[in-house]
């Protein structure tokens, strides 16, 4: 059985939790991102269940419509959200099997890695997004328009604009491509503007206009997308990637 790996000791001691599975109540059918090592894929699979100390069933990952059969003893991380918690573990595939149904078994984990979302800290980020509007003609024209996120959190982020995006209470749209590992994702989150500052450039004079935005309505496949890319943002900031 492999334990996981422990990229949290380069967290705040008290941000951090080693937590056996089964203290998580994970519950069946909740999506679970499945990041294989080499050959670098990413896949969102369904947990099934558990043979507690042995393994744990998931569904088998699927690409394009087709199932995808990872050998034995092909190495895996483990990523989900639960009890308010970013898990993430390693482990090793056992076997894939197609009948009599389709199941994924991978090797139980020792200990869990478990951060607090709500204590995740805001990370640089420097992305190029795309701001839309959520109704159109609500909040003026001009849209789509493009904006540098400068940083970034679970929760919400800071984005830089050449002039004002709209007003504190007004909702956007956000898209952003982020790179998780070797995998490039596309983050799309509904935003709630909740306030503005004009920043003027020490060096040109000119102004930019720096909007707080929080995330709204997050489905738990971009949580986990989000948490993935924060806490890899973490560790390029420690300088361990």
């Amino acid at each position: 059985m492999l334990h996981p790996t422990k990229p949290s000791s380069l967290l705040q001691q008290g941000d951090k939790e080693q937590l056996r599975f089964d203290e998580l109540r994970f519950p069946v059918g909740e999506r679970v991102k499945l990041e294989v090592r080499s050959p670098k894929a990413r896949y969102t699979v369904f947990y099934v269940g558990h043979f507690r100390e042995r393994s744990l069933l998931l569904s088998v990952p699927q690409k394009n419509g087709s199932a995808q059969l990872l050998p034995e003893g092909t190495l895996v991380t483990v990523r989900m959200i639960a009890s308010n918690r970013a898990c993430a573990f390693s482990s090793r595939v056992q076997k894939s099997q197609m009948t009599p149904f389709p199941m994924l078994y991978i090797d139980y984990p020792g200990l869990v890695e478990a951060v607090m979302v709500r204590k995740a800290p805001r990370v640089s980020s420097r992305l190029i997004v795309s701001l839309d509007e959520v109704e159109e003609g609500a909040i003026g024209g001009g849209w789509p328009r493009q904006a540098m996120c400068s940083d970034i959190s679970l929760h919400g982020a800071r984005i830089e604009a050449s002039d004002m995006l709209g007003e504190v209470g007004e909702e956007i749209f956000m898209t952003a491509r982020m790179k998780v590992g070797e995998v490039d994702q596309l983050l799309l989150t509904k935003c709630t503007l909740r306030n503005l500052e004009d920043l003027e450039d020490p060096y040109t004079g000119d102004y930019r206009v720096i909007h707080g935005v929080e995330f709204v309505d997050l489905d738990e496949e971009t949580q986990l997308t989000l948490t993935g890319f924060v806490f890899q943002q973490m560790l390029k900031e420690k300088g361990v990637l």
